[in-house]
């Protein structure tokens, strides 16, 4: 799949998609999943930073991320995820995080917004 280099964020996210053909939009998307389930620590602590979530989650909201838990076509990588007592589903690009797994969330959430 074709990625303009111009930093090394592009050349990042450039060495998780090259392998796969450019009209092949799921074999991306499951090498985003395989890539972040490999290299992401769980589980970890992320901020909802989207206004369009449903309940209970919030923008805003302090997220457990405990998993990946599927690879969508339309929606991306969803993570299973834990606000207080409530275990949900979430997609990933809805997510920021300062933790360990800052610079993989960004490199995705960059990709996932300009595919």
């Amino acid at each position: 799949m074709q990625w303009d280099i111009e930093c090394k964020q592009d050349e990042r996210i450039y060495n998780v998609i090259k392998d796969v053909e450019d009209s092949d939009y799921m074999g991306v998307m499951n090498e985003w999943g395989a890539y972040l389930n490999k290299n992401m620590k769980f589980p970890f602590e992320a901020i909802v930073a989207e206004n369009e979530v449903y309940y209970p989650i919030e923008y805003g909201d302090i997220l457990k991320v405990i998993r990946i838990s599927m690879i969508d076509d339309l929606h991306g990588v969803i993570v299973d995820v834990q606000k207080g007592k409530h275990n949900c589903t979430i997609e990933l690009c809805q997510l920021e995080t300062n933790g360990e797994n800052k610079q993989l969330l960004d490199d995705y959430n960059m990709w996932f917004s300009n595919m």
